[in-house]
């Protein structure tokens, strides 16, 4: 029995921590890939501290965290001391119970909820002006509101235990109430203060899911800006980058769980001096780059919001055009320092929701059509002044009044620049799925038993959708919501044989292996066969239709730059960065300095070869680099084209969302989910109620066993002796 147990003390924690060693050792690997260890290596630690990004994230993090687990701890300890002193039992257990909610709310749902209260905010006082004037501070309340409970979990026990009287004691010597707490009482609760404001340290370090509800568009911390690195495969620098925040939460955790020893004065003060050491290193570090931060001297910021890995960002020895971008507005206005805050979103509808429900503020977002032509309409883009855009005139005539964005029949845009176009497809593994029977079986490949539990779906209803109408043969703008009753029945009979619905997951899960049909955008399919172990993939177009897109360029109405924004979209037109995007992200261009530039074909041919006969993909990659946009030019040409998404009425949009809300939140039809969820609530459930009836039958016990005591001993005092 004594070595069961210790196999399986040891089987948990290689469950628990082998992903993290795999994830510590490979971030000392000699090469980026993730299946062989070539040698031990510095270099994408070196890396990592070369990027400005990063250092600019970090900055922001440690200054949220110091922050926020001090403000935390001063309320925190004083909320314990406040809690303990309350005469009302029934109040002191509703205000422990009421403290406790942020701690056992779900991260987002504490999230929505801080955006939507924000929000309001700024509409009921609008003389606060621009949401990143506030931004700050509003990330700053919400980390302390989540970081606060912890604090009173860690205080309030010690306070307790601690009780009043030593307090009392120092009170009749002679000490004021507030003499008695500073001098007497802190002292010896400071080891639980010290464990409340680390462990505050530790949880504001490495929130993402709240940050990502309410940070500015000009705040980026480690985790959101790791999370903007996921679509693709995700870089050896941030394993680096992960590896330290690893250490620095195991450190404080170690400190933070570390327990006064009555019977060693001595060994209790080097803990608390081990305790205080680390958290002034943190805000040492903070306070240097605060200051270093304060010698700058004009200071332009642009707030750019972007789908995932959709721009040249610098990594594997790419242009780096946000930079670039810096550089060349730095030239031209001497003594002004620009800072490009580039955050992500996964779809155009979560993109829709943080303009639409936040107050946060971009200056440049890059949506797709259809969506363009809704905020369009709901009058959340700005015209912009194309006399300011001078390198308008290197986008291809064909592209310059679409069917999303025009003044009228054949009129011109207003609103948008055409950044990228692309097609919608089927990528699967051509080592397991045969190339006949896909094409034999079109979009129902994605309803196809066989490959139960290896096949994705989008996770975004526009994209989810219209997999089924294709199949269905229906109009993917469809008006008749009965067409979408009907592509809503096929996605429920698909969901029982999915893997699980994704986005920017379909990269790493397609190239890894792990799953083996996904639908998908064919520019991302170009950018994964690219990768290591990714060349047995290949791409299908259905003969029953796919969705040609747009995606562009637009000014959101409340931008708080304009002017620096419509000088990013005209450098984003520049031959140096329209090439740089266009063979880093692989989607067609319409840009004629792309199409017609060498550099471009010649990258574009030393990534993916010039012969493909014979390869299931041939049919696209043969038209790169110029054919492909002249097909796409021909697509375009009929700005009616029902392969294009358009923007829905209202009622439509209503009840799309309203079936997308279903379908994710339908049960599968595997019935003994239900059975055991229905098992797991009412075992707890009884539990609960058992313990409830046990604990007053049990009072009701004692205090009538202590009635019958005390009559008893009144007996036996009153007899006669």
């Amino acid at each position: 029995m004594k070595y069961a147990s210790r196999i399986y003390i040891c089987l948990i924690f290689a469950i628990l921590y082998m992903p993290i060693a795999t994830l510590i050792l490979f971030s000392f690997n000699g090469s980026d890939s993730t299946a062989e260890f070539v040698g031990v290596s510095f270099k994408w630690y070196v890396e990592l501290f070369s990027s400005i990004e990063a250092f600019t994230a970090l900055r922001n993090t440690l200054i949220l965290a110091v922050l926020s687990s001090l403000i935390a701890t001063l309320i925190g300890t004083a909320a314990a001391e406040g809690i303990y002193k309350m005469r009302s039992k029934l109040l002191k257990t509703a205000i422990k119970s009421v403290t406790n909610i942020p701690m056992m709310n779900p991260d987002i749902v504490t999230g929505m909820s801080m955006m939507l209260f924000f929000a309001a905010v700024m509409a009921i006082l609008p003389i606060i002006g621009d949401y990143n004037n506030i931004g700050f501070l509003a990330m700053l309340i919400s980390h302390v509101t989540f970081c606060l409970p912890y604090v009173i979990l860690s205080v309030l026990p010690r306070i307790t235990e601690l009780g009043d009287t030593i307090s009392e004691s120092a009170l009749d010597l002679g000490c004021t109430p507030l003499q008695a707490f500073f001098k007497v009482k802190l002292p010896n609760i400071m080891p639980a203060v010290l464990s409340g404001m680390v462990m505050a340290f530790t949880l504001s370090l490495d929130d993402f899911v709240i940050s990502y509800f309410v940070a500015p568009s000009d705040f980026q911390t480690l985790p959101l800006l790791i999370y903007s690195m996921t679509k693709k495969k995700v870089k050896p620098d941030m394993y680096a980058l992960s590896t330290i925040i690893i250490v620095t939460v195991f450190i404080l955790l170690l400190i933070s769980n570390f327990k006064s020893d009555k019977k060693s004065r001595k060994h209790t003060k080097r803990k608390r001096i081990a305790a205080v050491v680390a958290l002034s290193v943190a805000f040492v570090t903070t306070g240097a780059i605060l200051i270093s931060s304060m010698f700058v001297g004009e200071v332009k910021t642009l707030n750019v919001y972007n789908w995932g890995e959709y721009i040249s960002d610098g990594s594997e020895d790419t242009f780096d055009v946000n930079r670039g971008f810096a550089e060349y507005y730095e030239e031209k206005h001497p003594g002004v320092k620009v800072i490009v805050n580039y955050s992500t979103y996964p779809t155009n509808e979560d993109m829709y929701s943080k303009l639409k429900n936040s107050a946060v503020a971009y200056d440049v977002i890059i949506p797709s059509d259809y969506m363009i032509e809704r905020l369009i309409s709901e009058g959340m883009l700005q015209k912009l002044d194309f006399g300011k855009i001078d390198n308008y005139d290197n986008i291809s005539d064909d592209f310059k009044s679409l069917y999303y964005d025009c003044d009228g029949e054949g009129g011109a845009a207003e609103y948008s620049v055409p950044y990228t176009y692309g097609m919608m497809g089927i990528v699967y593994n051509a080592d397991e799925v045969d190339r006949e029977y896909i094409e034999e079986r079109g979009w129902g490949i994605l309803w196809d038993e066989n490959y139960a539990g290896n096949i994705l779906q989008f996770n975004n209803p526009r994209d989810a959708f219209a997999t089924a109408m294709f199949k269905l043969g229906l109009d993917i703008n469809s008006d008749n919501a009965a067409d979408w009753e009907l592509a809503f029945a096929e996605l429920e009979k698909q969901k029982p044989i999915l893997q699980g619905y994704v986005n920017d997951e379909i990269f790493d899960k397609m190239t890894s292996g792990s799953a083996l049909i996904a639908p998908y955008y064919v520019g991302d399919y170009l950018t994964m066969i690219a990768t290591d172990g990714a060349a047995n993939l290949a791409f299908y177009f259905p003969d029953e239709g796919v969705n040609y897109f747009v995606d562009a360029m637009c000014i959101p109405a409340n931008a708080k730059d304009p002017e620096l924004a419509m000088e990013y979209i005209n450098y984003m037109l520049t031959e140096e960065a329209a090439i740089a995007n266009a063979t880093y992200i692989a989607y067609a261009s319409p840009n004629k300095l792309v199409v017609e530039s060498d550099e471009y074909s010649e990258t574009m041919l030393d990534w993916y070869g010039e012969d493909w006969e014979g390869n299931p993909a041939h049919e696209i990659l043969n038209l790169l680099p110029n054919e492909v946009n002249k097909k796409y030019n021909e697509l375009f040409s009929d700005k009616k084209d029902p392969s294009c998404y358009r923007s829905f009425s209202p009622e439509i949009q209503e009840k799309v969302n309203e079936l997308w809300e279903s379908l994710k939140l339908s049960s599968t039809k595997e019935i003994w989910l239900d059975i055991v969820s229905v098992t797991i609530v009412l075992s707890v459930s009884g539990l609960g109620i058992y313990s409830v009836c046990i604990k007053k039958w049990r009072s009701r016990h004692y205090r009538k066993r202590d009635k019958l005591i005390r009559k008893e001993k009144a007996l036996k005092n009153n007899l006669p002796k």
